[in-house]
């Protein structure tokens, strides 16, 4: 018995740390949601203030692109939110079915009870036990009418539940449906906001690209670009050795709940060994500034360049090289909306000049995968690509299928 009452005890309290869990989850996704959508409303508020001169600027091109991957986050968030009220919707509709099935059923054998009744009242059930042929036979008439009224009493409260069920169901049904309308609403708001944005963004782009010296600057930005993407790098390999001591202590303390994201890229394919079979991430592209330093005879200046940049097809798609983890979607002046995926080895693969991005933070892709589009730029459609490991950066073209 104790040992019975130990694991009830034990299935509760897990149960409990993981509803606290989900419900932890559920709170950070939800104030990060906020967050994204206050700094938006603050980019919104600046492109508001600003003069006529700074609108046609690149610092006004840069605060656009970065509201529409904010924008991008908010409806890629609403639409998770979406599919799971959908599901949840889907969900509660099966089980008011499997109910309505249930109380029909209940019903129909309770009104042959009551028919039964009606026929073998009281005073003829007392007959049947005074009629019977001996003891034996009464006892049995006893017992089976004794059945018969328990069997029937349990019927009408398991009829009774199932619709106080039906009736609960209905009420979460309703609530679900609500939220569901409302976030289809925001979904569109956002939507259409973003599609502002884009008509605003190639309305400027065709001012800025008359105007030689702002092509210049969105160039030479990229040195200040490089710096960010490295500390970038920095944190993930901090973030990355963290996550795996936290994982190891839960782990060793035999927790149920695991409460930092699992990630085996011990079962990921070898990174390393891929040195020279790497597919390019934009098919259709040519490299258009080369791995290291790359002069600009105009601005008499040397960039470092710890990648490619590839010039593509206008909104050409852009491809994951290998399988991996999405580690970070950030917006970096140079390089624009920039995704990074960490791979098995400590190898990570950078992809910048991105729109439409099609991935989250901590999702997992495999080589090949779709991870967003290339971004129109003032130099056109150019995508930027880097590989690192640890904090050493590689020379993609290394890498790389040869074309």
């Amino acid at each position: 018995m104790v040992k019975y009452l130990t694991k009830i005890l034990f299935v509760l309290l897990w149960v409990s740390a993981l509803s606290a869990q989900s419900n932890q989850k559920i709170e950070q996704k939800s104030s990060e949601l906020t967050k994204i959508k206050d700094d938006i409303t603050g980019l919104e508020n600046k492109l508001k203030n600003l003069g006529v001169k700074e609108k046609e600027s690149l610092n006004t091109l840069h605060k656009i692109e970065e509201q529409k991957l904010l924008i991008g986050k908010v409806i890629t968030a609403l639409i998770k939110q979406e599919k799971q009220k959908k599901n949840k919707i889907n969900k509660y509709n099966a089980e008011i079915v499997d109910l309505e099935n249930k109380i029909k059923s209940l019903q129909n054998e309770y009104s042959k009870y009551i028919v039964w009744l009606y026929k073998n009242g009281a005073d003829n059930q007392i007959k049947g036990l005074l009629t019977a042929g001996s003891v034996n036979q009464a006892l049995i008439r006893y017992k089976y009418l004794s059945y018969v009224t328990r069997q029937n009493e349990s019927n009408l409260n398991e009829l009774t539940g199932n619709i106080n069920k039906r009736e609960d169901l209905k009420v979460k049904l309703n609530g679900e449906v609500e939220e569901l309308t409302v976030l289809e609403k925001e979904k569109a708001e956002e939507k259409n906001r973003l599609e502002k944005r884009k008509s605003e963004k190639e309305e400027l782009i065709t001012v800025l690209r008359k105007n030689s010296a702002s092509i210049e600057k969105e160039i030479d930005e990229k040195r200040i670009a490089e710096i960010q993407i490295k500390n970038l790098i920095t944190k993930l390999i901090e973030d990355e050795r963290e996550r795996l001591k936290k994982l190891a202590e839960e782990k060793l303390k035999n927790n149920e709940v695991i409460s930092v994201p699992d990630y085996n890229y011990d079962t990921f394919e070898n990174f390393a060994l891929l040195k020279g079979k790497l597919n390019w991430p934009s098919a259709n592209g040519s490299i258009i500034r080369k791995f290291g330093e790359n002069k600009n005879e105009q601005l008499k200046t040397v960039t470092l360049n710890y990648g490619i940049d590839v010039k593509t097809p206008k909104g050409g798609n852009v491809r994951a090289v290998a399988e991996g983890i999405v580690s970070a979607i950030q917006w970096i002046p140079g390089y624009g909306s920039v995704v990074i995926i960490t791979h098995k080895n400590n190898y990570r693969t950078v992809y910048g000049h991105l729109d439409n991005i099609k991935v989250v933070e901590g999702a997992k892709v495999i080589g090949g995968d779709i991870i967003g589009e290339v971004n129109e730029s003032l130099e056109g459609s150019v995508m930027h690509f880097e590989i690192w490991n640890e904090r050493n950066y590689q020379n993609p073209e290394e890498w790389l299928v040869k074309k």
